[in-house]
């Protein structure tokens, strides 16, 4: 079992390294495979998506979140988490990706 599993892992790893295909464009076999793979590249980063910077946010805040997006937290990779509080106040909040330190800017 484990070695088809690591076969498996081998043949999606390269997948990366494909030709393009008619009209320009990797098939999407290939493009998941190398999310994979980069997933595994970033294995410093301890907030990886931004569906883990919302989790983080409300366990510390209430409030309903509007909006998500990537951002640049103190020179490195983050998120912004735009929250509305329930006494009505919109305010943000700063995740930084590679220690998952959240603070309310």
């Amino acid at each position: 079992m484990k070695a088809v599993l690591l076969l498996v892992f081998i043949s999606l790893t390269t997948l990366g390294s494909l030709p393009a295909y008619a009209g320009g464009h990797k098939p999407a076999f290939a493009i998941a495979a190398m999310g994979i793979a980069n997933a595994r590249g970033s294995k410093s980063l301890q907030v990886n998506s931004s569906q883990q910077a919302v989790q983080l946010v409300k366990r510390q805040y209430s409030g309903k979140v509007l909006k998500v997006q990537s951002a640049n937290v103190r020179g490195g990779a983050g998120y912004r988490v735009k929250l509305l509080s329930k006494d009505g106040v919109v305010f943000y909040v700063n995740v930084n990706a590679k220690t998952g330190r959240v603070s309310r800017k």
